[in-house]
């Protein structure tokens, strides 16, 4: 007797359609078609979509879908046949699990860990010692001028002191200080603070000739 695949195969090379227009055309992949014309029923997904491709597949040839599937039901053992899940199934389940309870749990989790994360940063920004740069003058220079001026640029919120004396600092954490000179060589020290951290120090030295 003929199986249900070599009937929709016969059927579909009489009407002389493609296996890739039939799939394109009903929406199937086209191995799932190759299976059924092969009665390779363990290719197919569970058996309720198995049966809706072989119905679907009947109906687009022209056959009798009743009788077409009474030979898949014939052929078709499910016990022999292990069921692959669905995977609509495995999105139901999936959307099962997403709850209000575990959403609002999962988000107050969320924030908490953002929360100790600034923390953190906050902590260690704290710890850290203030940037600081010095431009001008450069170290170990010479100069016949009884004054230099000193130039760098510091973290905001900052505090600057040259040689124990407090500069102000602009929006952008740079300063500008004017340092007189003895003769021989002079030793300024610049240093940035911030509350509760350490201090940032650099020393340059220039040497006044006359």
């Amino acid at each position: 007797m003929q199986t249900v695949g070599e009937l929709l195969l016969a059927k579909r090379k009489a009407k002389n359609i493609s296996l890739t227009k039939a799939a394109r055309d009903l929406a199937i992949k086209k191995e799932n078609l190759q299976a059924i014309e092969n009665g390779q029923w363990e290719k197919l997904p569970e058996p309720p979509f198995a049966k809706g491709f072989v119905k679907n597949y009947a109906q687009y040839l022209g056959l009798d879908p009743d009788y077409t599937l009474a030979l898949y039901r014939r052929e078709y053992d499910e016990a022999k046949y292990p069921k692959k899940p669905s995977p609509l199934l495995h999105q139901r389940r999936f959307l099962s699990l997403i709850t209000p309870n575990r959403v609002v749990t999962f988000s107050a989790i969320v924030i908490v860990l953002i929360f100790i994360g600034y923390l953190v940063i906050q902590y260690f920004s704290i710890l850290s010692a203030p940037k600081l740069e010095v431009f001008t003058p450069a170290d170990d220079s010479t100069t016949q001028v009884s004054a230099v001026r000193i130039t760098g640029q510091t973290e905001k919120g900052a505090m600057l002191a040259i040689d124990g004396n407090f500069v102000a600092v602009d929006k952008d954490g740079n300063f500008s200080y004017e340092v007189k000179l003895e003769e021989g060589k002079n030793s300024i020290e610049i240093i940035a603070s911030k509350k509760l951290s350490p201090k940032s120090k650099i020393i340059r030295t220039v040497r006044l000739v006359r």
